[in-house]
């Protein structure tokens, strides 16, 4: 794309001086009624209410009724339109200025074009009088008091047409006025069949001064033919290909009231600097970015458009010891565009580099601009004071963030001071290259890079950071690592069952060899009885020991919240009853408890005294006293006592052991489910992210008809060689090809098998088993034997840990070449591989199409064509600043100017000082309908006003929109 369309949006009073009156502001938008009229034209006056308007107290109570209307209905701006008069503009300006209400002079003409003459709306300057409205009327639109009068001589009070065609009065028109064309589908509208037809209505449309046009709305439409209301439907939407002016005219609504109660009824938001006939200008040549009619989808959701949903930057400071400044340096933000210009040493650089202090990471950078950006920071920060205002999202609410070399960012939040969470996304066209940079030695650093600005931009959403994520990560490693212990411990334990069986065999036999034939009954009987009382002490012991801890753990979960309010005092339905109400459950509950707990306990001593009586007990009284009688006849017999006992008492504990190892049977089937599950959380986990990675890419595939995207889930095996050598501490030269032949079999497989490739590679790092060991061994042949016992070697915590480590994912970017069909696979190309303008673009489409966050860039055109920069860039930022708030430092004009920012500051170096640029003691910032912020686009962006006029002569001496219309049809036509 040329410089043409730069060129024409800053002609007219491209390079007017600024005048000492100017106020220079960030803009917003004004709710603007552009035709009205007053009761110098058929104004129907409000019902019972009368006026002399011979008084100048009554005209003046009129106006300010007037103006109170309007700004019931919210309107800040509104212009004068009644028919061949302005009798009635010093009133309603004087009642404007007194309701804060702009009045721009203006007046409706019915021109000598069309059956009955078409009517066009002139609006001047603030500064225009009723006088030069008298002097328009005459010496452009061609009325006199003999041949060419106003008004119809036989009724007075309709207006006369204008000898001269809508085409002549645009052509004569005087700098200082702004055209439109009112109802223009309507009657006595320029595009109606019924006024103007053919080449009349065709040149009007498509005249260089004809600024913006009222289409009404689709239900205006009622009563015509159906061929009519197709047209005018067609004539809303731009959708005429034999009107070309309908791209570029401005469609405004207005209310063309003639009463109170219609002013406003119908409106157009227009964003401007302040209210002028400048900014009137600039948002017709830009309606696109200025201009929001009242029946604009985009108002069903937020009625206001300056109201902002989205988080920003109000301001930033740089004060203290600044290493290239003497001076402090303070910049305003607007919550949308702004652009920071300049020339080389302005400090732009210095600007970008706070903000990414206060809000960002030096971190975030690759590697080979991390350090230039650290050397940087401590030669011009290291003694600096760094502050930033910004707003919160959907509250708005304003934060105020603080920097220092040594406390780094902090938030004031209420009476609290934390480190900086705000999150804003900061990049440089060299970073962005750099992130695409390929490695031939690690083929997925582009990928970690592009993944590392997707994580980013969800946090930035709220889907949770790299640092929890990575939290989250160890907590679900850790997960692992117990349940695969528990597991082992378990099975260790069980085990042990075949050694005990075998014991206690032996323990029998052994017994049994001491045992007398006729004592044997009775002993067993007398050992049956106490083993069953042991087993029932066991048991009721068990249960105390549950009755405690009960106790133990009740306490701190339920005990009552302390609340000493009375009942009568707590207001039924407040916060304060339904805290009170919870603490009455809590309270119950905690009494309950300790209630069933204390009857328990009072069971199991009525159970224990039960046990100590009764014929069960006295059987086992017997069995304990004939026991004793036994022992007594063993030692009679030559049988040694404590033997004997030693002997029955390892049976015993070895068949409690083994009742055990029985009762514990079932929970290895727990701890198997435990670990598995374990496991399957860590994968979810990484598979949840992949799922809001996808989401995330597939979301700026949409919106993105140059990119597409390739996400596959664990496949960067580079990137686990990497972490696998850190935590094994290989050195540097030391199972090289081992490790990455393991990366490759585990992560570079078929997907489908991953799940049996983790288990047998797991199985073999977490247990001790030759056999699963061995599997591995022979899976993986390249591997030499030296590995496999080095790696067997390494404490089973470390393997344990190994076995947690995943592989991250892998994206690829790749973008539509220049001129590509995007159903032609071969017209699509890896970033990695693309020029450094094609990576840089690709990489630019993806951080412009994504997240809502502040979004800061540093000379985004480099590397760029004009065509990419027009296309690309100034296209994103357009449309992006709807949802975020975009801060952009360029060397080139298409950026603010086809990018209309809102707010354009101009930087400079000054005896030692970075500043914004001054004149007379006023800032140069604003958009482009401030005159000083023109200029200096000229001269820093385009080399000056004779540069400036050379290549507008050079590009196209005809610079009638209306030829180039014209030609477009003719061309179109052949």
């Amino acid at each position: 794309m040329s410089v043409l369309p730069v060129l024409l949006l800053l002609r007219g009073q491209a390079w007017v001086c600024i005048t000492t009156s100017e106020v220079i502001t960030t803009s917003r938008w004004y709710k603007c009624d552009l035709q009205v009229a007053t009761p110098g034209w058929h104004f129907a006056l409000p019902s019972g209410q009368s006026y002399d308007f011979d008084s100048g107290s009554d005209r003046a109570a009129f106006a300010d009724a007037y103006m109170a209307r309007l700004r019931e209905k919210g309107i800040d701006v509104i212009a004068l339109a009644d028919h061949h008069s302005a009798s009635w503009l010093g009133e309603m300006q004087a009642a404007g200025g007194r309701a804060g209400i702009t009045v721009f002079p203006g007046v409706e003409v019915t021109t000598g074009s069309g059956s009955d003459g078409a009517h066009l709306v002139l609006i001047g300057d603030l500064d225009k009088t009723e006088q030069d409205i008298e002097t328009l009327l005459s010496a452009t639109c061609g009325f006199d008091e003999r041949d060419n009068p106003r008004f119809n001589p036989s009724t007075k009070r309709d207006p006369a047409p204008s000898p001269h065609s809508i085409s002549d009065i645009l052509a004569r028109l005087p700098e200082g006025w702004l055209a439109f064309a009112p109802h223009v589908l309507g009657k006595k509208g320029l595009a109606s069949k019924d006024t103007a037809k053919s080449t009349i209505r065709w040149k009007a449309l498509h005249h260089d001064r004809l600024s913006a046009i009222d289409v009404g709305h689709d239900g205006d439409d009622q009563g015509i033919a159906q061929d009519d209301k197709g047209f005018n439907h067609r004539f809303r939407t731009r959708d005429l290909q034999d009107f070309p002016c309908l791209e570029r005219l401005a469609f405004i609504s207005t209310s063309d009231a003639y009463n109170l109660e219609s002013l406003g009824s119908r409106f157009t938001w227009i964003r401007m600097n302040q209210p002028s006939l400048e900014g009137l200008r600039q948002a017709c040549i830009d309606h696109a970015a200025r201009i929001i009619r009242d029946s604009d989808s985009r108002l069903e959701r937020v009625p206001d458009p300056n109201r902002v949903e989205h988080g920003w930057i109000e301001q930033v400071t740089l004060e203290g010891s600044l290493g290239n400044s003497s001076a402090p340096l303070n910049i305003n933000f607007d919550p949308r565009l702004n652009v920071i210009i300049g020339g080389r040493g302005a400090g732009k650089s210095t600007v970008l580099a706070a903000l990414r202090e206060i809000y960002g990471s030096r971190n975030e950078l690759p590697d080979s601009l991390r350090k230039e950006a650290d050397d940087f920071v401590m030669r011009i920060f290291g003694s600096a004071q760094l502050n930033g205002t910004h707003h919160l999202p959907i509250s708005g609410e304003g934060q105020e963030a603080r920097w220092s070399l040594n406390s780094g960012s902090t938030t004031v939040r209420g009476n609290t001071t934390t480190a900086t969470s705000f999150p804003v996304r900061l990049f440089s066209q060299r970073e962005l290259y750099e992130r695409t940079k390929s490695d031939a030695q690690d083929p997925y650093a582009a990928s970690r890079n592009l993944l590392t600005l997707i994580d980013e931009t969800l946090a930035a959403e709220g889907s949770g950071s790299q640092s929890e994520f990575n939290r989250d990560c160890s907590i679900a490693e850790n997960r692992c690592e117990q349940a695969v212990r528990a597991r082992q411990r378990l099975e260790e334990a069980l085990g042990q069952r075949d050694d005990l069986t075998a014991r206690a065999a032996e323990l029998r036999n052994q017994i049994a060899a001491l045992d007398d034939a006729n004592l044997t009954q009775r002993r067993e009987r007398n050992a049956r009885l106490m083993r069953e009382r042991a087993d029932l002490e066991s048991e009721a012991t068990q249960l105390g020991q549950i009755l405690n801890d009960l106790k133990l753990h009740i306490e701190p979960l339920v005990t009552p919240v302390g609340d000493s309010m009375v009942e009568d005092e707590i207001e039924e339905g407040t916060q304060e009853a339904h805290r009170h109400r919870l603490g009455q459950v809590r309270t119950s509950l905690h009494e309950d408890l300790l209630a069933a707990i204390n009857r328990a306990d009072s069971a199991l001593k009525s159970a224990e005294a039960a046990r100590q009586h009764g014929l069960w007990a006295d059987e086992v009284n017997r069995a304990v006293t004939d026991d004793a009688d036994c022992q007594a006849q063993l030692a009679a017999l030559g049988v040694h006592p404590e033997q004997y006992m030693k002997l029955r008492d390892d049976l015993a504990a070895t068949e409690t052991a083994l009742s055990e190892l029985s009762q514990r049977q079932h929970e290895l089937a727990l701890r198997v489910d435990d670990e598995e599950n374990a496991w399957t959380a860590l994968a979810t986990l990484h598979e949840t992210r992949g799922r809001r990675r996808l989401h995330l890419v597939r979301k700026v595939q949409r919106r993105s008809s140059t990119l597409r995207f390739e996400l596959s889930e664990k496949a960067d095996w580079i990137g686990w060689v990497n972490a696998v050598r850190e935590l094994l501490n290989l050195r540097a030269d030391g199972y090289i090809d081992d490790v990455r032949a393991v990366g490759q079999w585990l992560w570079a497989g078929a997907p489908h098998e991953l799940h049996h490739r983790l288990s047998v590679w797991r199985g073999a790092l977490v247990n001790e088993s030759r056999d699963k060991r061995r599997v591995v061994e022979q899976t993986i042949a390249k591997c030499r034997k030296a590995w496999w016992e080095r790696l067997w070697r390494f404490d089973s915590a470390v393997r344990l840990r190994l076995a947690t480590l995943m592989a991250g994912d892998v994206i690829a970017m790749r973008f539509l070449k220049n001129g590509g069909n995007q159903d032609h696979e071969e017209d699509w190309q890896d970033v990695s591989t693309g020029s450094p303008g094609q990576r840089g673009a690709a990489m630019l489409s993806f951080v412009l199409h994504q997240g809502s966050e502040p979004l800061i860039l540093d000379q985004p055109e480099d590397d760029l064509d004009t065509a990419l920069i027009s296309q690309l860039i100034v296209t994103e930022l357009r449309r992006s600043r709807w949802s975020r708030q975009l801060i952009v430092v360029t060397h080139n004009a298409n950026i603010p100017v086809l990018g209309d920012a809102e707010q354009i500051v101009v930087m400079e170096a000054r005896g030692g000082n970075l500043r914004v640029r001054q004149t007379q003691g006023m800032r140069h910032t604003g958009p482009l309908e401030n005159a000083a912020v023109r200029k200096d686009i000229q001269e820093v962006m385009e080399g000056g006003v004779a540069a400036f006029i050379m290549r507008e002569r050079r590009y196209d001496n005809e610079l009638s929109q209306y030829r180039r219309d014209l030609d477009s049809v003719s061309t179109k036509a052949r």
